[in-house]
């Protein structure tokens, strides 16, 4: 019994051997190249499995022979993001050396939310939620200014015209102002203690959390206030 368990413990520990930089396969059997390649990119990627799909761009040539003395090392070259085209080093060794590195180049999709114009949008459109809907896409690259949410888009104005479907980037929006030079605000005074509510006049545009120049109309004193929402500025003292 104790001879059994011992034989089942050292079958158990060559079974299968992983680290981030590596993934190698001891059963015993043929081995695909690319089936290595696919679950060292499903252990490593940063997005659920099935919002990924992996194309193999490079024909492969013969599958290994595995053995409890052979293993598989699998490598990113260079920066691995794990979407778009990417090559990988499949290294095959044998009792400890290297017998032949393969090069293998894929192409990595992501399943993606991605903000698009409902309608066609003349420039300064203010976005409402009835103006944009999210799409799920397939991308090979996420631009840094992508938004993936209707709310990130929804109450800021389009500094250009887009047609239906077109996506919306945070490069084409600008802050709606809430409140307007020339425009008489509401002003609250707030120290935790004291809740005073009049009126001035701003002096200036601003958006969400700007401090803009407020004249107070009672006192004609000109105040810096934080702009709260449409038409409401904060000043504490």
């Amino acid at each position: 019994m104790k001879r059994f368990i011992f034989l089942t413990t050292v079958i158990v520990m060559g079974m299968a051997f992983f680290n981030a930089e590596s993934r190698a396969m001891n059963t015993a059997g043929s081995y695909s190249i690319h089936d290595a390649v696919r679950q060292y990119i499903e252990g490593n990627i940063p997005w659920p499995p099935d919002t990924v799909r992996v194309d193999f761009l490079s024909v492969e040539k013969e599958s290994t022979t595995q053995n409890h003395n052979t293993t598989l090392r699998v490598e990113p070259v260079g920066n691995p993001d794990f979407i778009g085209d990417m090559v990988f080093l499949v290294k095959t060794f044998k009792g400890g050396s290297l017998l032949k590195t393969q090069s293998v180049r894929t192409r990595i999709e992501v399943l993606r939310d991605v903000v698009v114009a409902a309608r066609a949008l003349p420039s300064g459109t203010t976005l409402t939620n009835s103006d944009v809907k999210t799409i799920r896409k397939w991308v090979r690259r996420i631009h840094p200014q992508s938004l993936s949410s209707i709310q990130s888009a929804s109450g800021k104005r389009l500094i250009l015209q887009v047609a239906p479907g077109t996506e919306i980037l945070a490069t084409m929006l600008k802050e709606t102002p809430l409140v307007r030079k020339g425009k008489i605000v509401r002003m609250v005074f707030n120290n935790g203690l004291m809740h005073i509510v009049t009126v001035g006049l701003s002096e200036e545009d601003g958006v969400a959390g700007n401090i803009v120049r407020v004249k107070n109309i009672t006192s004609n004193k000109v105040i810096y206030a934080k702009v709260l929402s449409d038409s409401l500025v904060g000043i504490e003292f």
